[in-house]
């Protein structure tokens, strides 16, 4: 890379690319915003390291103040920290140890699902349902409990056209009741699951229900938006379309937009509330958490987001998107799938749309394609092998930044059109049962 902007990143040998998956769905505010390091610049004698254990500082309380003033009703507090995976680990132990302070100290399990990803360190690994990236690591990962993601078009129960609500609300309560209610701490869930089995979006009663389950039983809901959440789908936090509130929202990328490492954790009144009418310390930090330098450069990003309107646009975009990706389904026997919201879409390649078969791993559709596509100016995201339970699965990951065109949509679908034209010309081999 030489530089970028806008949806662009332009190379050191005059190569441009249409960055499709907004780097890793990072990028929200697009490349290239030069004011962000000029205010920062402004702010150089003030914008300094401190300890947070030691100190607070204006940059953290007033990019808390904009996080939570477009958070769900019921957030009350914001942890920040350099990233994603830090985001989850802090969620898992604030979890921890809310259920030791209150008496309950048997509450140690940990709940999440396959076909998940929740961050690489091994407590984030743990609660993913990434099975490739798992393996190698497998003796270190944690007795997580996992249980069935709502993934209809995979489901052998449910079937392409059910949602998969009762079924998995089913299996959650009776792992649940299986595991014991008094040992299970919280309940981990991506709002829409992203690369693992790109953009399954549950049905609209499902956060509900989880919801409530949660409730009956005392174990805490933790939705990660470390992906979708941050205006992604066209609100500022995807799970607001199922009109719930978890007890934690984790966060990343679009909060920084690239422009500083930063995550964070929106907390409930419910717990923060119970820290500190018990002036209680939370026993965690990280030498970076609430940098000085990131919460300014997030509050910059939020400014932008709120004065361009970027937490609202993606819905309005991501329709445009979404029907462009919907033609080519109707044109293309290979994409079995097209879900998502807003400016996430994912599409699952099959060589057999009526079975729903993938095709045989040694045919590397998904790697040939986005390397097809890169050829063509344009990058999209792979998805990780596996999203069919294991048996492979080819898909991938749209997701640019929220200041695409419609011009430029038509760029990246268009070529997304030729590549599955050539594809699709060759001979299918399936994968083997």
């Amino acid at each position: 890379m030489d530089h970028a902007e806008g949806v662009w990143i332009h190379t050191a040998d005059g190569q441009r690319y249409l960055d499709g998956m907004g780097s890793a769905g990072v990028i929200g505010i697009g490349h290239g915003r030069t004011e962000i390091y000029e205010a920062l610049a402004g702010q150089g004698s003030k914008v300094s390291y401190v300890y947070t254990a030691s100190f607070t500082h204006p940059w953290q309380e007033e990019l808390s103040k904009s996080v939570l003033s477009v958070a769900p009703e019921g957030m009350s507090a914001v942890y920040f920290v350099s990233g994603g995976s830090e985001a989850n680990e802090t969620a898992l132990k604030l979890a921890r140890q809310y259920h030791v302070e209150r008496g309950e100290p048997t509450r140690h399990k940990m709940l999440a699902r396959w076909q998940s990803y929740h961050g690489v360190t091994i407590a984030t690994l743990s609660l993913s349902g990434r099975t490739s990236w798992r393996a190698p690591y497998d003796p270190y990962m944690l007795p997580v409990v996992h249980v069935s993601p709502p993934y209809s078009y995979r489901c052998a129960i449910c079937g392409p056209d059910g949602d998969c609500t009762d079924h998995c609300i089913e299996e959650l309560e009776r792992t649940i009741l299986l595991e014991g209610p008094e040992t299970i701490s919280c309940f981990f869930a991506e709002t829409i699951v992203g690369t693992t089995a790109s953009g399954v979006t549950p049905g609209p009663e499902y956060y509900r229900r989880v919801r409530e389950i949660c409730d009956r039983y005392g174990i805490l809901f933790i939705c990660d938006e470390v992906l979708m959440g941050y205006g992604r789908v066209g609100r500022p936090f995807a799970i607001e379309d199922w009109g719930v509130t978890p007890d934690m929202i984790t966060c990343g990328k679009a909060i920084g937009s690239g422009y500083a490492p930063l995550g964070a954790v929106i907390v409930s009144e419910k717990i923060a509330g119970f820290f500190r009418e018990g002036r209680r310390r939370f026993v965690h930090g990280f030498t970076y958490s609430g940098h000085a330098m990131s919460c300014f450069v997030g509050q910059k990003v939020f400014e932008i987001m709120q004065r361009e309107d970027l937490f609202r646009r993606p819905a309005e975009i991501g329709a445009y998107l979404h029907e462009r990706l919907g033609a080519l389904q109707q044109r293309h026997e290979m994409i079995g799938d097209l879900r998502g919201r807003g400016l996430y879409a994912g599409l699952e390649f099959v060589a057999d749309r009526h079975s729903r078969a993938p095709f045989a791993p040694d045919q590397q559709i998904t790697s040939r394609l986005v390397a097809m596509m890169r050829e063509r100016g344009v990058i999209v995201g792979a998805g990780v092998p596996g999203a069919n339970y294991g048996k492979g699965g080819d898909h991938i990951q749209i997701s640019p930044p929220f200041i695409i065109s419609e011009a430029e949509i038509d760029t990246l679908t268009g070529a997304l059109d030729e590549v599955l034209t050539v594809l699709g010309q060759e001979p299918r081999m399936l994968a083997a049962e």
